[in-house]
């Protein structure tokens, strides 16, 4: 398979190897902001430990805007078999080669099928079938189902437009479906904070989403992948800059040197893990800085003057780490954020780094803070 498989640690029922298995199911799917609402795609997993699945038996379909019947009147046979652990990876968008899809420029490999063109929006219904599914499907066997059948999606709880859905748990649904099965956050989740800027959304995509590996309940990413959200920037998209100082796309303020402070992590949402690591750059030299904890995002992500910068993350906050920043304006924590926090798995908190801006400070108040972040942790 094109995509890198994942070994899941919850095992499915043994089946022999190269048939057809109700360990195949859906658990994942992307609806992209970036142009043409790219990238579109699915992600199908072999949830069972020890027996490869023979996709020939299988195909996928999706119901239009709460039509019953399939989109282009049948639904598309899968190619290949897929190993214990592996996803396959479906993209609604042509193969224009290597580089030209917007799955490859984003993700840097290829989806396992193309579907040939963006079919499908946020509110569609997605099925995974035994058979060859014409019509509206009932020639062959419903193996799992995204979405209600015959209801437009927009503004249910299942509503994925310009977002993003994962599975909990690794058991299909036989075609009837429960929202409370998924970790779904809600249309347009994968624009925050980017006010269209393509950069910034890709940046979403990658921290968000996860081609090729089933992350579970909450995501996370393959081997424990970093799930924040960077929001709040001082680029004209949220409050207006103190001073006329604002900084970069995707940044906070200007500082002295001319930049805003960027404000990312690395390592996973795991707590058990412990291994998150806030990360600030582009801040002043040889400073100290405050990465801190909020409950929430304070004007709604926009954040509010305070300094020469935005404060961003508020209520109930906690000092974590006072960090003096190198000779490039970088700084990063040292300490497990998730216990210095008091954070449970489940919870969202936001993040900033509020540092030190001696006198060349735009506006003259000696201080500013980067962009905010935002993290949805695990267990």
């Amino acid at each position: 398979m094109k995509i890198q498989s994942l070994l899941l640690t919850c095992a499915g029922l043994a089946l022999t190897a190269s048939t057809a298995s109700a360990d195949l199911l859906i658990t994942e799917i992307v609806d992209g902001t970036l142009p043409g609402g790219q990238p579109k795609w699915v992600e199908l997993t072999n949830t069972d430990a020890s027996g490869s699945i023979d996709l020939t038996l299988y195909s996928f379909g999706n119901f239009n805007n709460g039509g019953t019947n399939l989109g282009g009147g049948a639904a598309t046979v899968l190619t290949g078999s897929l190993n214990a652990g592996d996803s396959y990876i479906i993209s609604y968008e042509a193969d224009n080669g290597p580089g030209g899809s917007t799955f490859f420029s984003v993700y840097g490999s290829d989806p396992d099928l193309y579907m040939g063109g963006g079919f499908v929006n946020g509110d569609d219904v997605l099925a995974l079938f035994l058979g060859a599914a014409t019509g509206d499907g009932t020639n062959a066997t419903t193996v799992d189902i995204y979405g209600d059948l015959g209801i437009d999606g927009t503004g249910t709880a299942w509503e994925y437009t310009d977002s993003y859905a994962y599975r909990c748990g690794d058991t299909a649904n036989g075609g009837v479906f429960a929202a409370t099965d998924w970790t779904i956050p809600g249309a347009n989740t994968l624009e925050n904070g980017c006010g269209g800027d393509d950069t910034c959304e890709t940046g979403n995509l990658l921290a968000e989403t996860t081609p090729g590996c089933h992350a579970g309940c909450g995501g996370g990413g393959c081997g424990g992948g970093t799930t924040g959200t960077p929001f709040c920037f001082c680029d004209g998209t949220g409050t207006t800059a103190p001073c006329g100082n604002a900084g970069g796309a995707g940044e906070g303020c200007a500082n002295g040197s001319g930049v805003g402070g960027v404000l990312a992590a690395s390592g996973s949402t795991s707590l058990s893990a412990g291994d998150l690591v806030l990360e600030g750059s582009q801040v002043i030299a040889s400073q100290p800085g405050l990465f801190f904890q909020g409950d929430l995002q304070i004007a709604g992500g926009a954040g509010v003057v305070f300094g020469d910068g935005l404060r961003c993350a508020g209520t109930n906050v906690i000092r974590l780490e006072v960090v003096v920043s190198d000779g490039s304006g970088a700084s990063s924590t040292t300490i497990d954020i998730g216990v210095k926090g008091g954070v449970s798995a489940g919870d969202s908190k936001e993040y900033q780094l509020w540092y030190r801006d001696p006198a060349s400070s735009p506006c003259g108040a000696t201080f500013n803070l980067t962009n905010g972040y935002s993290i949805t942790w695990d267990a």
